[in-house]
């Protein structure tokens, strides 16, 4: 018996020219840059980032604060910190009022996630189509035979991180296009991403949905080897489902988009000074050590060039 499959063997991150910029400090400088906020969502590898930013720089006076998405960008324009990792651009109203304040924002696009939809190892559904997965969390679907006459009659648990979170935020925007997400009921918030996961493993009737980098096993060379207590389903673009046309969140299906729930990690600056940390540490993660960090987390990066090939085991 031979399996045959294709893998990303090549990776060569380009390097580009990051102009600074310059300009006077605020007064509160030093208090707002001992910080920078992300969506905790993004915490698995912002923290990485941040061990491997360390090791260049010993003296590094800088943390994270981890919050909501909405929070984490609110932060910014009111100029409580000069970094923020989010997986959204600022909008129009926002860039308006930092350029207001003499603040000219940096957006940089790091890396593309996959947004995974996580079943209990127990449970025998595996695919679903982006449809169905919006009629869930709209409250269309509320039971598994639903999706699947064969399946139980049990109830739906849906559950997602926190209200505000860019989980939420992308489910509106993104699958939803625009409409509302029901948050109440069968649907409900269990507080961070480490939490929802959790939750699947408790609950055989429990489907969750968190970013790809929160099931890469750093114990796995291959970054493929997800929760023992946890499944990732397979989502599918067509309407109807099948094994054939659906596609889980790993990096060829993400590079190749495959996968339909994909979404881009951004690091946004405002650090007033060419040579201030928290400007430094964002263009850290676009520099090819910084880019490599994402795709040893299991993204893909943002910046990069690869060469896939097909692999035949005997």
């Amino acid at each position: 018996m031979k399996t045959s499959f294709n893998v990303i063997v090549g990776l060569s991150l380009l390097l580009g020219l990051l102009p600074s910029c310059g300009g006077k400090s605020n007064s509160d400088y030093q208090e707002v840059a001992k910080f920078f906020a992300a969506d905790e969502s993004l915490s698995p590898v912002v923290n990485e980032e941040l061990d491997a930013y360390r090791m260049r720089r010993k003296d590094l006076k800088i943390d994270t604060l981890y919050t909501n998405e909405h929070e984490a960008v609110n932060m910014l324009v009111d100029r409580k910190t000069w970094l923020v990792f989010t997986t959204r651009r600022l909008t129009p109203n926002e860039e308006q009022i930092l350029r207001e304040r003499n603040l000219k924002p940096k957006i940089m696009p790091l890396a593309y996630d996959g947004m995974a939809l996580i079943v209990n190892k127990d449970n025998p559904d595996s695919i679903i189509s982006a449809k169905d997965f919006a009629r869930i969390i709209t409250g269309e679907i509320t039971c598994w035979n639903e999706l699947d006459p064969t399946l139980s009659t049990d109830t739906i648990r849906m559950a997602f991180d926190n209200p505000k979170s860019s989980t939420v935020r992308y489910c509106v925007d993104s699958i939803l296009r625009g409409r509302e997400m029901k948050t109440s009921g069968n649907i409900r918030a269990v507080q961070n991403s480490r939490a929802v996961i959790d939750y699947v493993e408790r609950h055989k009737d429990a489907i969750g949905i968190v970013g790809s980098m929160w099931l890469n096993d750093q114990r796995d060379t291959t970054n493929a080897t997800y929760g023992r207590n946890i499944r990732v389903m397979q989502v599918s673009k067509a309407d109807v489902a099948t094994p054939q046309n659906s596609y889980d969140p790993s990096q060829y299906n993400i590079a190749y988009d495959n996968y339909p729930f994909i979404r881009t990690v951004y690091a946004i600056v405002t650090d007033p000074r060419s040579n201030g940390e928290a400007r430094g540490l964002g263009n850290f993660c676009v520099l090819p050590d910084g880019q490599l960090v994402f795709f040893q987390a299991g993204l893909f990066p943002a910046r990069a060039e690869y060469s896939v090939r097909d692999v035949v085991i005997h």
